[in-house]
């Protein structure tokens, strides 16, 4: 019984896609009520300052298939103050009572006074030990991540067609950046098999348009680690194409 919600109820086990909760209107929130329970080890896992996105995980155990098949991650967004452990062992979240929310904002009335309308003050309790995060919305999704998926929270976007390679979009750390040995390794030796692609890096592709007898072809000419390589090659192509350019891909280890 990992995951149990107390709202929407329900009980949810493993599975491709088990479950997928966005909760962000007033009515989700009654002062006291639980939102959210699982007995899994959760971590602090990411944090985007684009919409203050901040991302909590349990991650798939391959030495427990059996027992945790799948992936959990809890979303708070926008988020505009928290007080967090890094790991959790089991994690309930709940809503403040009145009282509790009032001590929050007693903490951080230089900034948020009077209170935003849209603000709710949720409190994560575990092993005795309470947080919480003030955030406009929290939600949860628990399924199988592919290796190749740095979340459920940031997937392909048609409208904007660049492979995800973080776990959440817009303006993070950036601490999951391959080093060029990095790179350079993965091409001498290969990259494992069924690990988590949790690294990247961006090459520099360059790109020319030839012509040749009224007809125009398009072609990759080479990636390159690094942007001044690819500016140099650029400059000693140009003579001798119609156009050509580079573009910034994330190569992803």
């Amino acid at each position: 019984m990992d995951l149990i919600l107390t709202f929407p109820a329900g009980l949810f086990k493993g599975g491709e896609m088990t479950s997928r909760v966005w909760l962000h209107q007033d009515e989700h929130f009654r002062p006291g009520a639980e939102l959210f329970r699982t007995e899994r080890e959760v971590n602090l896992y990411s944090y985007s300052a684009t919409h203050s996105q901040l991302l909590l995980r349990s991650d798939r155990m391959p030495d427990v298939y059996e027992r945790l098949p799948t992936t959990l991650e809890v979303l708070f967004s926008p988020v505009e103050a928290v007080q967090i452990q890094e790991l959790y062992r089991g994690l309930v979240i709940r809503c403040a009572t009145e009282k509790e929310a009032a001590r929050v904002y007693d903490g951080i009335a230089d900034y948020y006074d009077p209170r935003p309308a849209y603000l709710r003050v949720l409190v994560l309790a575990s092993e005795k030990v309470t947080g919480y995060v003030v955030t406009g919305g929290v939600g949860w999704c628990e399924g199988e991540l592919s290796p190749m998926q740095p979340s459920f929270f940031h997937t392909f976007n048609a409208y904007d067609p660049l492979w995800p390679v973080t776990p959440l979009a817009g303006v993070g750390g950036e601490f999951d950046i391959a080093s060029p040995q990095e790179v350079a390794q993965a091409f001498l030796t290969g990259l494992p098999e069924k690990e988590r692609r949790e690294r990247y890096r961006y090459v520099h592709v360059l790109t020319a348009v030839t012509e040749r007898d009224g007809r125009r072809s398009r072609h990759n000419l080479g990636v390159f680690l690094t942007e001044t390589d690819a500016e140099e090659a650029m400059r000693l192509v140009e003579p001798h194409v119609a156009m050509c350019w580079i573009e910034q891909l994330p190569a992803v280890l």
